[in-house]
């Protein structure tokens, strides 16, 4: 099991389909030199997809977990998010540039891609485990939604509203959703679905997608349950500015926990230089 979600995340650094630059070989031996978070001068890796896994089968959300029964439920009883931050490629955490007032993070991507957003959680106020879905979606049924919800205030890549459209040759972007909003409709939560649907779920530290001082793999937080993984790719970057990253996490009784928020700065591209 370890190997396979190792391998499964690993391969889009080792793909390095159609002549990205800097994509990191296979092993722990080659790192990028260069961080989300660097001098905005400084080029970043860019990180095409992998080949794609078969589409995760859609699974209604259950009504119960298995937490204390005497436990609180609803909104904002779900999971915590204990990490929600940036990471190298390598999977080196980032530190953020800086942190707003209002505790939001800032980090920035010289190119919008080649980089990882990493989302952990730990059981919240309910009692019940962090839900692993990151695709759980029917057409025309808003309240079904992965149990990953994240989404962007500004659009990633086209913006393609084709959902979970991941797949080569026709990889599509992440719709907007703007102001932020979790409310139940059917645009939000294709929105929402289409974002999960790319990440990659791990359940031990000692196979995650982020390493630690000592270049082990490890969560970032010790108290972290679940860990959800996703390499920003080309067809899905970030663009020039800033934009607002939301995300919160349900568990397996449908109960979403607080949301937690970053900002990923893309600064003005640099005029070309004169030939």
């Amino acid at each position: 099991m370890r190997v396979q979600r190792v391998i499964a995340l690993w391969g889009v650094i080792a793909t390095c389909a159609g002549g990205g630059v800097g994509c990191a070989a296979k092993g722990r031996s080659v790192r990028p030199t260069v961080v989300v978070g660097a001098d905005e001068t400084t080029p970043m890796p860019t990180v095409p997809p992998a080949t794609p896994t078969p589409e995760p089968e859609v699974q209604a959300v259950p009504t119960r977990g298995g937490g204390d029964p005497k436990a609180k439920r609803g909104p904002g009883t779900g999971p915590v998010v204990t990490h929600f931050g940036v990471a190298r490629a390598d999977g080196v955490v980032v530190e953020p540039k800086s942190v707003d007032k209002d505790g939001t993070p800032l980090y920035l991507s010289p190119i919008g891609s080649g980089f990882m957003i990493v989302v952990e959680g730990r059981p919240g106020a309910s009692g019940e485990d962090v839900g692993r879905r990151t695709f759980a979606h029917v057409a025309d049924d808003p309240s079904v939604r992965p149990d990953l919800e994240i989404q962007v205030n500004h659009n990633l890549g086209d913006g393609s509203t084709a959902v979970c459209d991941r797949r080569r040759p026709t990889i599509g972007g992440i719709p907007a959703i703007n102001p932020p909003s979790f409310a139940e409709t059917q645009r939000i939560s294709d929105a929402l679905n289409d974002f999960s649907c790319r990440f990659e779920t791990f359940i031990e530290s000692d196979s995650s997608c982020t390493v630690g001082t000592g270049g082990d793999y490890t969560f970032v937080k010790k108290d972290t349950t679940t860990q959800f993984c996703l390499i920003i790719a080309r067809a899905y970057g970030f663009p020039v500015g800033d934009t607002l990253v939301t995300v919160r996490l349900r568990d397996t009784a449908g109960n979403p926990g607080p949301p937690k928020r970053m900002r990923i700065r893309r600064p003005a591209e640099p005029p070309p230089r004169p030939k």
